[in-house]
């Protein structure tokens, strides 16, 4: 309907600007955005586009106002127009008229505001890549939902999305995990040990769970007769392995799934990173140079060291970045611009990344090597997900033991359910940090956005179930009469249910999953409105017919979005 209206105004657009001829064309013409006003008495929808053909025609708005009002054909579903103000155009439609989309949501199912297109872009959505140093936090969680909601929302909009976790598999922090690891099989196979757990090493008890795997698998005597760089290499790979495995328990415990893990060490062992340096020496965008102290810091002994320098400020970035230190290993960027310039190479149209939003200073340095590798601007595209408060009643919740610094994931969705933490996680902005009370997770009440979101999908299921006991049979939706859906609560839910598609559409977008939650509260908000002042099964056979068929597009598209958001819908609860 609404797309309907638009074309019909716009031709009047056009046909307005032919009046005025010569330089007016339909290329030049402004677009025709209808809205829903706040204001009931405004109509069903308005549209300002009579203030800026006013200014291009040199004319009043109101006159302009007038004039498209007279040029408009509109379809038989417009009752009345009006102007308001100094050219808003308000369209009133017939009772009821918007309905018929409740025929189309039941014919199409779970299709409805998705798009099937064989030939749309293909997306690499990368998510979580957290170090594979220990469990995954909450704060990896957020990103984690994120970017799995993110993935399926562009899926249902016809892109072909490959969902692909990053394993930063090399670099000192595995070192680090190496050690840790190495101490605490000592610690298990030596009697009498009491050293000190070394600095810098990880203390938590996941550590002490992951050297008991691998004694289970591995002798310590043959462990500890090996050389040491040959007993750190085998002892780095098992460690690895030990913690993506229980990484992969917890993402499965969330709900999440990836198309493809990809090693940071394959890119190392493979020369790819060495390569794309010698690659852009070759093309002349790296030097030799020096970098400059750190801006707004004092650096005690400051001597500039020439390192190869990527020339990043001639694609947009502040200054120029290293591509190696100064024993002359890759940087962590040298092998992060080779990751996605792999990505690139796979033939993905679209790189979107789901970063915490402490890496916001990295974007605009991946982007400008991205740019000058592949000449394509703004990729990755990038998504900073801000932090989690986690908190109980109120107070914050710091520590946990398994973990030795913070809370784990897994804890979390052990104590309230994959689908509050997967919900609630999506509530809000990325931008915006999130308080995330686990007391509130679990209640079974309108506080607990998740539970009153299935509770709605749940009373239809009842409502149903209940039309079925007392004989209500329901009618093919195409041979029902939907001209008794007159009231605000039914009239409101037809509106949410007619916005799906373009809330689809700008979540995928503007790469914002939380709209799909947003608009699935209130749908839920529109129908716990409607159950509390209206019956269904009633002696009006025609009116039993007409919300029998509404509160069932409603479960219908509550399951939809559910289902993108890796969220259950129950049908009792």
């Amino acid at each position: 309907m609404k797309q309907e209206l638009e074309s019909s105004l716009q031709l009047a657009v056009e046909a307005l600007l032919a009046e005025h001829g010569g330089e007016h064309d339909a290329a030049s013409a402004p677009q025709v955005v209808l809205t829903r006003p706040k204001i009931r008495e405004h109509g069903d929808y308005a549209c300002n586009i009579a203030m800026p053909l006013a200014g291009k025609l040199g004319s009043k708005p109101r006159d302009v106002a007038v004039r498209l009002l007279e040029l408009v054909q509109w379809p038989p579903a417009v009752s009345s127009t009006d102007i308001a103000g100094p050219g808003f155009i308000n369209i009133h439609l017939q009772e009821a008229s918007e309905a018929s989309v409740l025929a189309r949501i039941m014919a199409q199912g779970n299709a409805y505001g998705r798009v099937t297109d064989s030939d749309g872009p293909s997306a690499c959505v990368e998510f979580v890549s957290a170090n594979p140093t220990g469990p995954m936090h909450v704060g990896h969680g957020r990103g984690a939902v994120v970017g799995d909601a993110l993935a399926s929302v562009l899926a249902a909009r016809g892109v072909h999305v490959s969902r692909e976790y990053y394993i930063n598999d090399a670099g000192a922090q595995i070192g680090k995990l190496t050690a840790s690891m190495w101490f605490r099989m000592r610690e298990l196979s030596i009697s009498g040990f009491d050293e000190e757990l070394p600095e810098g090493c990880y203390p938590g008890d996941y550590v002490v769970d992951g050297a008991r795997q691998i004694l289970a698998e591995h002798d310590f005597g043959t462990l500890a007769a090996l050389p040491e760089d040959e007993r750190d290499a085998l002892l780095s790979s098992l460690s690895i392995d030990c913690m993506l495995a229980m990484i992969r328990d917890d993402l499965a415990a969330l709900g999440i799934r990836f198309d493809t893990y990809f090693s940071e060490r394959t890119l190392h062992d493979s020369g790819a990173v060495q390569g794309l340096i010698k690659q852009l020496r070759d093309d002349g965008k790296v030097y030799l140079g020096t970098l400059p102290p750190p801006m707004g810091k004092e650096v005690e002994d400051y001597q500039p060291v020439e390192q190869w320098l990527f020339r990043t400020t001639d694609y947009g970035d502040d200054v120029d970045r290293p591509l190696a230190k100064q024993d002359g290993t890759p940087t962590y960027f040298a092998a992060d611009i080779a990751y996605h310039t792999d990505k690139h190479n796979r033939g993905f149209d679209r790189l979107i990344d789901i970063w915490g939003a402490d890496h916001g200073g990295y974007v605009s340095r991946v982007q400008a090597a991205m740019q000058a590798l592949t000449g394509k601007k703004h990729q990755p595209e990038v998504v900073l997900v801000q932090m989690v408060n986690l908190t109980r009643e109120g107070k914050p919740v710091r520590m946990s033991k398994r973990a030795g610094t913070f809370v784990t994931l897994r804890e979390v969705v052990d104590e309230v359910g994959k689908d509050a933490v997967r919900f609630n996680f999506l509530t809000r902005r990325v931008e915006s940090q999130l308080d995330f009370d686990l007391e509130i997770a679990k209640q079974k009440n309108d506080e607990n956005p998740v539970y009153y979101v299935q509770y709605a999908h749940a009373r239809v299921c009842a409502i149903q179930r209940k039309a079925e006991e007392e004989g209500v049979v329901a009618l093919s939706p195409d041979s029902v009469d939907v001209s008794p859906l007159t009231s605000e609560e039914e009239r409101r839910l037809v509106r949410e249910l007619l916005a799906w598609p373009e809330v689809l559409e700008q979540a995928a977008s503007r790469l914002e999953p939380y709209r799909v939650a947003t608009s699935l509260m209130q749908l839920a908000a529109g129908l716990h409105s409607f159950y509390h002042k209206h019956r269904v099964v009633v002696e009006d056979a025609a009116l039993a017919q007409a919300r029998l068929l509404l509160v069932r597009a409603v479960r219908q598209v509550l399951a939809n979005g559910l289902e993108l958001l890796g969220v259950d819908a129950p049908e009792r609860m």
